[in-house]
């Protein structure tokens, strides 16, 4: 593409709140001009623009990434997702649940689900999940995962509890600001990072001995005693994991 071309576009898109290069479409604002969306487009992030606009869409089954984020949307159509939809953006929306279908969704590998109104969620064990964002929802329990879950995010939510088998590939953990007093012995196990601040947690469980590849264990505002931060940091090599009271 020549450079005066490339200009062009770009001025385009700062006029209409909306850019096309290549096969992304991008379209910030409720004013944003929304350009036709053919099947060669591949990206489609539309922030902002309305819950109506969404609503009316017709998406190729060509698109692998749909951002939808900032949108007041309360629902979503089962035909609005397409079924070959890899990276999806949903943050910042009134969602209270997924379409039944979502187990179609066999290829997402990336979910942001932060800041909905969603207290639960359908079976997701289906889909190639790697990241899942789900922080500052109503969430009290989590749905089945697959294992292929490498970073999963539930901050801010009102879990009680958390399942005593975790994802096998999950490495990062964010469980802060939930009502947690107790967590499974071998939720550190495997794990890199492990976020539990806020949590109402007193102590951690006794044998830590799988914990040890936590590079990054952070429980600042948790109601720990003196006593039991001693033991923990006692337990921690100060070179190899970063402790956070």
């Amino acid at each position: 593409m020549g450079l005066n071309i490339r200009r062009f576009l770009l001025g385009i898109a700062l006029i209409f709140g909306a850019s096309l290069f290549g096969k992304t479409i991008m379209c910030e604002g409720e004013d944003a001009v929304i350009p036709p969306i053919t099947q060669e487009i591949h990206a489609l992030h539309l922030r902002h623009v309305g819950a109506a606009r969404i609503y009316a869409l017709h998406l190729p089954d060509s698109l692998t990434d749909l951002n939808l984020s900032d949108n007041q949307l309360i629902l979503l159509p089962q035909d609005l997702i397409p079924k070959q939809i890899q990276r999806l953006w949903l943050a910042d929306n009134r969602l209270l649940s997924l379409p039944e279908n979502v187990s179609a969704w066999n290829h997402l590998t990336y979910l942001n689900l932060d800041r909905n109104l969603f207290s639960v969620l359908p079976d997701l064990s289906s889909t190639r999940l790697r990241w899942l964002r789900l922080n500052h929802n109503q969430l009290t329990a989590l749905p089945p995962l697959p294992n292929s879950v490498e970073r999963l995010y539930l901050a801010h939510n009102k879990l009680t509890a958390f399942p005593e088998n975790k994802p096998t590939a999950l490495r990062h953990l964010t469980l802060a600001d939930n009502p947690l007093t107790a967590v499974p012995d071998t939720l550190g196990c495997g794990l890199e990072a492990l976020d539990l601040s806020g949590t109402h947690l007193q102590t951690l469980p006794k044998d830590l001995n799988g914990w040890r590849t936590l590079r990054v264990l952070n429980l600042a505002r948790c109601p720990l005693s003196n006593a039991e931060k001693d033991r923990i940091s006692a337990f921690f090599d100060p070179l190899s994991t970063l402790l956070i009271f």
